[in-house]
């Protein structure tokens, strides 16, 4: 079930074109009586991984960070415990996502991922079998988006201990490329793919077939 939406927000700005779409997905969210939070990133300064010992340190056999408790990435990695589903949304800098959101990845897959190698079976990611929507927003020419978009993927997938999309239960449900000029309609898309992901994942809803798909094609 799809009760808890958790959104984190990966630009350092408060207002503007990235910004918007944090609140466009809170207001879609509240609309479907989802329990939704935000966490901002910037907000937090969070440490980057310091590599501990030879490159890893309890994060691959305790499966947290030694700063976690300092810096407030312990908590940040219970909400993601808590939540049934996220979404990320990020400004483009470089074709890249937000250093804030490259930071949390980083410590995050550490901790999370390292639990697919584990021997204890009760040791499963929580991003595991959990679905994400992501948002990349371009300013200036509205470059670099796909890059960005590949990133997000691999990360996810890895955080999921590649278990792929799942039919929209789990993986990445949809990818959405914000630009100045077709933000009216993008905000639309999000709210829409909010709508459905919650319906999929409550059992509302039923994932079209390949078998209904070639169906389809048959008209």
């Amino acid at each position: 079930m799809l009760k808890k939406l958790l959104i984190v927000n990966a630009t350092p700005k408060t207002d503007g074109l990235c910004y918007s779409f944090v609140e466009t997905a809170k207001e879609a969210a509240t609309n479907l009586g989802l329990d939704c939070e935000i966490i901002r990133l910037a907000g937090l300064r969070l440490k980057k991984c310091i590599m501990c010992r030879d490159g890893w340190g309890i994060c691959f056999k305790e499966h947290k960070c030694i700063l976690g408790d300092k810096d407030g990435f312990a908590d940040l990695q219970q909400k993601i415990k808590e939540a049934d589903a996220f979404i990320y949304v990020t400004p483009v800098y470089w074709g890249e996502i937000s250093e804030e959101l490259k930071i949390f990845w980083d410590r995050l897959r550490r901790c999370e991922t390292t639990k697919q190698w584990d021997s204890r079976e009760s040791e499963v990611s929580f991003h595991k079998g959990k679905p994400s929507i992501v948002v990349a927003s371009a300013g200036g020419g509205g470059g670099g988006i796909i890059s960005t978009f590949t990133d997000m993927e691999r990360i996810i997938d890895q955080l999921g201990e590649h278990t792929g999309p799942q039919g929209g239960n789990a993986g990445i449900f949809d990818y959405i490329a914000v630009n100045r000029w077709n933000q009216k309609y993008k905000r639309e898309t999000l709210k829409a793919a909010i709508a459905e992901m919650t319906a999929i994942k409550n059992g509302q809803e039923e994932v079209p077939t390949m078998n209904h798909l070639n169906d389809l094609e048959k008209f």
